[in-house]
């Protein structure tokens, strides 16, 4: 349902030594241009939360963590509506043991929320992509990368991308175990804009957001704008034009024939005839959330 996100809590006191002193801590002091006043910014690489950020000025704290990798280990594995709970709690205790501090979960509000999910396709992966790159969605660029293995569609506010998960993960180098378990799948990541959150939730709050009932509107929004072309579109001129001369072939004599195509036309024809092939239509079925 969802990887990525990025929490903010404020007003939150953190005591600066505290902060220094822990690993993996950088600081940066800067002049707030709005205020005139200089404050610093904190930034701590955590094992678990991945990133964390503190401004002392406005006493806001920031955490960037994938959901499924704080759950799970890996971001293969979907999570569900279930594990958001879990979620929160692994964000709190972790937090607690940090800084030695409670954030209730309602004090959570959401800059970033990375939904997704999994599609099994089988071997049909790269054709899904190559169907997707001749999209065009409302408002959004559409650009394919890594040899038809991504195609994304993005704007400067969102971004929905499709890619082959199992060569992604194949690239991360990961265990033999989760390129088995993402063999055959396509992977959709939407990141919302700012309206689409805010449509949700004016507040942002991330208890809110964390639902299975923005995960689906943001889904139907996106699988709703795909089409999915059909057979004769994508037949085409030169096969339509040999089809016409194999019925035409079977209505006439080579005589008549003979007497509509120049010499060269006419056994070219014959010659491309012997080779064709039935095209094969849109086997692609329509991409759809199964739970």
């Amino acid at each position: 349902m969802f990887d990525t996100v990025v929490l903010k809590a404020r007003p939150i006191h953190l005591d600066s030594e505290v902060l220094l002193s822990m690993k993996n801590c950088k600081s940066v002091t800067f002049l707030n241009k709005e205020t005139g006043v200089l404050q610093t910014r904190y930034e701590i690489y955590d094992e678990k939360l991945s990133y964390i950020k503190y401004l002392d000025g406005s006493q806001t704290l920031s955490i960037q963590v994938s959901i499924p990798k704080l759950l799970y280990g890996n971001n293969v594995t979907l999570t569900t509506e279930h594990d958001i709970p879990s979620f929160f709690e692994s964000v709190q205790q972790r937090i607690h043991q940090l800084f030695s501090i409670v954030i209730p979960h309602s004090e959570w509000s959401i800059s970033r929320a990375d939904i997704c999910w999994n599609f099994q396709v089988g071997k049909n992966v790269g054709e899904y992509v190559r169907m997707l790159s001749k999209q065009k969605l409302a408002f959004k660029n559409t650009r394919s990368y890594n040899q038809d293995q991504t195609v994304e569609f993005s704007n400067k506010s969102s971004r929905i991308i499709f890619y082959d998960k199992q060569q992604q993960v194949q690239k991360e180098k990961a265990s033999p175990e989760l390129v088995e378990q993402s063999k055959g799948v396509l992977r959709l990541e939407i990141k919302p804009s700012n309206n689409d959150i805010k449509k949700f939730s004016p507040t942002k709050n991330a208890v809110e957001l964390l639902d299975k009932a923005f995960f689906d509107y943001m889904m139907a929004k996106v699988l709703n704008e795909i089409e999915y072309p059909s057979t004769v579109s994508i037949m085409d001129l030169s096969w339509l034009t040999l089809l016409g001369f194999q019925v035409m072939n079977s209505m006439f004599e080579e005589s008549v024939l003979r007497q509509i195509y120049t010499s060269s036309t006419y056994a070219n024809r014959k010659n491309l005839v012997k080779k064709m092939t039935i095209p094969k239509g849109n086997c692609l079925e329509p991409l759809a959330i199964n739970q």
